[in-house]
């Protein structure tokens, strides 16, 4: 092997700073919930001692003993596994006691049967009394889960998805492998949600997915335009989930600018926008008043004892964000977007976690599980650059062997 994968790891500390960070952050509320405050600095201060251990002395070992087919079977196994904690832990957490698991499972399932049964599905609460958050292409998209018995399952299958996408990325199933790991240990917000049915994991990653579908078929002169016109549609259904993921069109302009031409950038954008119109807009007008997703994510942004107009000034300043951070991308030529839109998200989540310390005046970070928002799109960018993947629309070339 031509130079340890350590030292490409490490050519540059503020990726894997990143990395950790990116790891780390959004487990934090569960952490202090569990563990206090005292468990909290713990975890901050050992976490990353113990990731860059890992990293140092077993990612090397762990490349050189396993190949790529017992890397499948691992990883068939690492599901079958989580599939297991899913169907016993599950069932417990998802009791319907306050206080216990999280009643977004419920809302989706409550809105997918509304829906099959030709019922407005915005009207219904859960069983803590709270309206239906998500957009409708949440809702179409859990439908298949609901089907199975649960929304619940979608974080399994969206969870597989990421690693399946991660290791053609990087033509290695064995890192992708240790990477998945990693989230999976690292961030215990990732399992809490899976156990609890939260559909934040999987909400993250088909918009990721459905983004890296478009940026490498849009620009491919060999793809088939029907494909390209599928993904933004995908792409668009999958955006009417939750408000925050639409400022990461910017980014995405950018990037569909830089592999092809802005009109092919705007072009696919425009179905994207359009397919988002069409699963969201009927809904809106059937009764604005009763759609409940635009109440209920404006209302997380409203803290206007501190900050007046914060439902309309948090969101504008995230766009700004995007859009400079899209000028500059474009600028320099630069692949930066995966990276952009985890920072833009990132910003929304700390400006929600900073603003609801204030108001309540207690030093909490439950908020801060929002950043699975940014999770996934924040370790896919840093795997890419720590391990020298230059492109994911072009074909990415081989680690080298380690035997």
């Amino acid at each position: 092997m031509r130079g340890p994968v350590l030292l490409r790891l490490f050519k540059n500390p503020l990726i894997f700073a990143g990395f950790t960070l990116c790891l780390l952050l959004p487990s934090c509320g569960v952490i202090q919930k569990y563990f206090g405050n005292a468990g909290l600095a713990t975890y901050l201060v050992l976490a990353p001692a113990l990731l860059w251990l890992v990293y140092h002395y077993l990612l090397e070992k762990f490349l050189s003993l396993v190949s790529e087919r017992q890397s499948l079977y691992l990883a068939i196994a690492t599901f079958g596994a989580l599939i297991a904690i899913f169907a016993v832990v599950y069932p417990r957490a998802n009791a319907q006691v306050i206080g216990q698991g999280s009643d977004a499972d419920d809302a989706l399932n409550l809105a997918v049967r509304e829906l099959l049964s030709g019922r407005y599905p915005f009207y219904v609460e859960t069983y803590l009394h709270n309206p239906i958050g998500i957009f409708p292409g949440a809702v179409l998209l859990s439908l298949p889960f609901v089907l199975l018995g649960t929304s619940g399952w979608q974080n399994l299958f969206w969870l597989a998805m990421f690693l399946f996408t991660l290791s053609r990325s990087v033509s290695s199933l064995r890192l992708s492998l240790m990477l998945f790991w990693t989230l999976l240990i690292f961030s215990p917000v990732v399992m809490q949600q899976v156990v609890t049915g939260t559909d934040d994991v999987a909400n993250s990653i088909y918009v990721l997915i459905f983004m890296l579908l478009l940026a490498r078929l849009a620009a491919s002169p060999d793809a088939a335009v029907w494909k390209k016109v599928f993904a933004a549609l995908l792409l668009g259904i999958g955006l009417s989930s939750r408000g925050n993921f639409v400022l990461v069109l910017p980014q995405l302009f950018s990037e569909l600018t830089r592999r092809g031409n802005w009109t092919v950038a705007a072009k696919y954008l425009a179905i994207t926008c359009a397919g988002f119109a069409a699963i969201t807009v009927p809904f809106w007008f059937y009764d604005s008043a009763g759609f409940s997703p635009y109440h209920n994510q404006a209302h997380k942004v409203a803290f206007q004892t501190v900050l007046p107009y914060s439902g309309f000034v948090v969101p504008a300043l995230g766009g700004c964000i995007a859009l400079g951070l899209a000028v500059q991308s474009l600028r320099r030529e630069r692949a930066t977007w995966l990276r952009d839109c985890a920072i833009v998200q990132a910003f929304l989540v700390f400006s929600v976690v900073t603003l609801s310390i204030i108001q309540r005046g207690t030093f909490s970070l439950v908020l801060m599980s929002y950043g699975v928002f940014f999770l996934f799109f924040g370790v896919y960018a840093c795997a890419l650059k720590m391990f020298e993947i230059p492109d994911f629309s072009a074909q990415s070339p081989q680690l080298p062997s380690t035997q």
